[in-house]
């Protein structure tokens, strides 16, 4: 008993982000950028105004000192909540705060009572001086006066933008429609028929609809030649089949009949691969077609079926002499098409066997989801190793080996089919081996050391 699994084709991935995603990141950007360029023009400019305010008017305060204290001697220190002045005769700093010793320019900050206020130093007639300013307050009311004008001009930015944004989602509104069917669409001939567009063309987007009937003449025709392939691989599998099954019953006679030693041995080499020539034309109609990929309903047993197909595979070359060195490591079942393994396993072994010389040893390797099949034949360099999976290509096109070049490209169609991946690693003259990697395949034991 079989289940039928919807064979699926690898679609390329959408790019990064759909149109409508894109439409709100530009969006989202300029928002960011006006933002940042807004804040940082107030922040700066309420900045470049205090510092020059704030030391202008330390300027003008210590000239307005030193012009009243002139004219009389006993004209008082200035000492406000955000200003006080220090004087220092002869370099005396015993009635000032220590931390105005280490002041060496003339319009720096210091640390003082925990704050870090302003301080500005004049000298006249051997006295100096200290001008600090506490600018919290003066901060305060920049930062008030700044914010206002910030949120005003925010607005302004942020409305005619926010509209346009949404006069560009209207326009790009067909668009975006338009490619979120596409991907959602399936590429075959039952979903190109359903795909339709009369909701996204009543929307009168001109570029759009001449787009739409651009694709619906594309889409007619692909669902025209998918129609074709589909009746040509109708036909194809009954001429096929009717004189496969023909050979079939008549080797089963041949083999009922009392034939000489001889001519059953050649019924036994005719009769396997019979049965393999209609297994792969079963395979390459199935995968033509865009039908299922039967995989059985339980898990099957990979050792045995894998030995099975090898021994059956070999003896198809008798009375050649190849020996098989069958070495499994591992125990090894998963859930997979036996006719596809089988056509896989077989084209592998038969390159082994044709490309080796008697007496050949083949070895075929069992290590976790990895088949290793590996003969010790006539090997390929890099340039013969990069075509091998390419139709009709035969490494050696003038040799005694026969075949048309489509084994080792029906093996890539299948693994890319049914997940499985497939390598070769070969040295000219030291023998080729093939990795077959199974998906999702199971270890039930291992003989490992």
């Amino acid at each position: 008993m079989s289940t039928p699994i919807p064979k699926t084709t690898k679609r390329s991935k959408p790019a990064k982000g759909t149109m409508h995603r894109r439409l709100n990141k530009v969006f989202f950007v300029q928002l960011v950028f006006i933002s940042i360029a807004t804040v940082g023009g107030v922040i700066g400019a309420a900045k470049v105004v205090e510092d020059v305010l704030i030391k202008e008017a330390l300027i003008g305060e210590a000239k307005f000192f030193w012009e009243h204290r002139n004219k009389y001697e006993d004209f008082p220190l200035p000492k406000t909540m955000n200003l006080t002045g220090y004087l220092v005769y002869d370099d005396d700093y015993s009635m000032v705060p220590e931390v105005l010793t280490e002041v060496t320019e003339q319009y720096q900050r210091i640390d003082l009572n925990e704050k870090r206020p302003i301080v500005y130093i004049t000298e006249k007639n051997n006295q100096k001086l200290f001008l600090i300013f506490e600018e919290a307050q003066v901060s305060k009311l920049a930062l008030y006066f700044g914010i206002t004008p910030l949120i005003i001009v925010l607005l302004i930015v942020y409305v005619p933008a926010f509209v346009s944004y949404l006069f560009s989602k209207r326009a790009f509104s067909p668009v975006l429609k338009l490619v979120d069917r596409l991907e959602k669409a399936n590429i075959s001939k039952s979903g190109l028929d359903d795909l339709k567009f009369d909701d996204i063309k009543k929307m009168g987007h001109v570029d759009v609809n001449t787009l739409i009937d651009s694709f619906d003449a594309f889409s007619h025709r692909i669902s025209t030649m998918i129609t074709r392939e589909r009746n040509f691989s109708r036909y194809a599998s009954h001429e096929l089949r009717t004189p496969l099954t023909v050979l079939r019953g008549s080797m089963d006679l041949l083999r009922k009949q009392n034939l000489p030693e001889k001519s059953q041995r050649l019924i036994n080499r005719m009769q396997p691969m019979i049965e393999e020539m209609q297994a792969l034309i079963e395979a390459l109609l199935m995968l033509s077609r865009d039908e299922v990929i039967e995989i059985s309903d339980h898990p099957i047993l990979v050792n045995d079926i894998l030995k099975t197909t090898v021994e059956d595979t070999i003896r198809m070359f008798e009375p050649r002499s190849i020996q098989l060195s069958w070495q499994p490591t591992h125990l090894v079942q998963a859930y997979l098409s036996e006719q596809l393994f089988a056509i896989v396993v077989s084209n592998l072994v038969r390159n082994a066997c044709i490309y080796s010389q008697d007496p050949a040893t083949l070895s075929v390797k069992i290590e976790g989801a990895n088949i290793i099949i590996e003969d010790q034949g006539k090997g390929m360099n890099q340039e013969q190793l990069n075509r091998i999976m390419e139709p009709f290509y035969r490494v050696d096109e003038h040799g005694a080996e026969k075949g048309f070049g489509l084994g080792l490209s029906i093996v890539d169609m299948i693994c890319r089919q049914c997940g499985w991946t497939i390598k070769f690693e070969s040295e000219l003259g030291h023998g080729t081996k093939a990795i077959l990697t199974l998906d999702n395949a199971e270890i039930l034991a291992s003989n490992e050391q």
